[in-house]
């Protein structure tokens, strides 16, 4: 059944935005009971009609509901109210315990972007065992037997100091926070610059978990336009004067998902924004690494209010879980008492390990060795999907297609599934309700463990891609 929640005369008396009066009326109602979990909300048009706004109005509202937890948007279904952030616990996008489950994977699993084996296990097996045989002769605890200082201990952020310069950016080892991951990163860096009930606004097509910690956190979240290049000045400086951010989250190297790289241009203007603007900037360069001839970061053009957060997930190994954030000077102190008192500090044999593998040059190695396989997966891709309409970086782990006409997102990853292969549907990445990706999926061609994994599931995805999704059966 479809109910309306809305009273004409209550959005005109409503201050700011229509769109947002709009949304905070149905947020209203959605605590006041009197919109329940599963009420289904009326079609764009229909309520445009009787508000008397434009249907972008009333897209734009829906969208900042989704992202609030809300409301739910399902093609050919329509938009649902889900109650009391239920989105934000139980979400299935990117970063979600639901997205990274593969149990239908049996033939090729290209969901998740991991980087590819490039003998991480024997590089990092023989560092370990160095590591263990030199441990009875340094006089300090035993890994083992001690925690790590909060933010980690000078050689280790000597050695994040190290992997982080590039060209004229230059961190040094005081400035730095060892964390668990870029996810730790990246909640330190919300905590540190956001307060409940503050505004991000990230690019509208992003890494998901950000989107999930801000919800568990009580911070909204609002998309920003972007293009080949990624987040358009012109949509943030217009987002930045109507909606009052408090942050941004923006991924400049390797756009996930469509890889995109925003030039040096763009990223001087998208810190003279958040300047003027009075907001912090939240940067993932968990991709950076894999780009030999990268830009500077915009942590280099705004150092005064720009957390960098990576990892070295991303370009030598998952497994370790050691980050890296560079919070802004006035910040550090606040940033590391909050990762403090999420009390994830790193393993300190996990902190030993990635700064031996740094300091020794074996970190260098298997990133070169990641770039290089990259490379070769990429050229496999493009001959295997030759005439699809794609988006790529060489150094990217993942690609981004348009779909022909006779497909939609979750039908392909459906028709996949049912193959043995995962893939992830361009609505895992979209930041409100928003048709943008509802024709696209993407690749993670990193994640298959061999090249023959890989080449299963790319004859499995053109083969798929060459029919229609109308009668397409499970295999018997």
């Amino acid at each position: 059944m479809t109910i309306s929640p809305f009273d004409r005369s209550d959005i005109a008396a409503r201050p700011g935005s229509r769109y947002r009066a709009i949304a905070d009326a149905l947020r209203d109602a959605v605590k006041m009971g009197s919109l329940t979990p599963g009420t289904k909300l009326p079609p764009l048009r229909d309520l445009a009609y009787e508000l008397g706004v434009t249907v972008g109005t009333v897209s734009r509202a829906y969208a900042l509901a989704a992202t609030r937890g809300e409301v739910a948007g399902e093609v050919g279904r329509g938009t649902y109210v889900l109650g009391g952030g239920t989105h934000a616990r139980n979400g299935t996008g990117v970063g979600s315990a639901a997205f990274l489950t593969l149990p239908d994977a049996t033939e090729a699993a290209m969901k998740a972007a991991l980087a590819p084996p490039a003998g991480q296990t024997e590089i990092a097996g023989a560092a370990m065992t160095a590591l263990l045989a030199e441990e009875p002769e340094r006089d300090r605890p035993s890994p083992f037997n001690t925690y790590l200082a909060p933010g980690g201990e000078a050689r280790h952020r000597q050695s994040a100091a190290d992997w982080l310069a590039h060209d004229s950016f230059a961190p040094k080892a005081e400035e730095l926070l060892l964390c668990s991951g870029t996810q730790q990163a990246i909640l330190t860096a919300i905590l540190s610059a956001t307060e409940p009930g503050d505004l991000i606004l990230t690019e509208e097509l992003t890494y998901h978990a950000m989107v999930q910690q801000a919800a568990l956190m009580g911070r909204r979240v609002a998309p920003v336009d972007i293009d080949a290049e990624g987040l358009v000045p012109e949509a943030l400086e217009r987002a930045a004067r109507e909606q009052n951010p408090a942050a941004l989250f923006v991924v400049p190297t390797l756009q996930n998902p469509t890889s995109a790289i925003m030039s040096e241009g763009r990223r001087q203007r998208i810190a003279e924004i958040a300047r003027a603007g009075g907001f912090a900037i939240i940067e993932d360069d968990i991709y950076g690494k894999l780009v030999a001839d990268r830009p500077l970061p915009l942590a280099h053009f705004a150092p005064d209010i720009t957390f960098l957060a990576t990892s070295l997930a991303k370009s030598v190994g998952c497994g370790l879980r050691v980050g890296f954030l560079k919070p802004p000077p006035a910040l550090f102190e606040r940033a590391r008492a909050i990762q403090h008192g999420q009390g994830q500090t790193v393993p300190p044999l996990m902190a030993d390990l990635a700064t031996r593998l740094i300091e020794t040059g074996d970190a260098a190695t298997i990133r070169n060795r990641i770039a290089a396989e990259m490379a070769t997966r990429h050229d496999m891709t493009a001959r295997t999907l030759r005439g699809q309409r794609m988006t790529a970086h060489p150094a990217s782990l993942y690609v981004w297609i348009e779909l022909p006409e006779s497909w939609r997102a979750h039908a392909l990853v459906e028709a996949a599934r049912a193959r043995g292969i995962a893939i992830a549907a361009g609505e895992d990445f979209m930041v409100g309700r928003t048709d943008r990706a509802s024709r696209h999926v993407r690749l993670a061609i990193g994640q298959p463990q061999t090249r023959d994994e890989l080449q299963r599931g790319l004859d499995t995805i053109a083969a798929l891609l060459s029919e229609s999704h109308i009668g397409i059966a499970a295999p018997a």
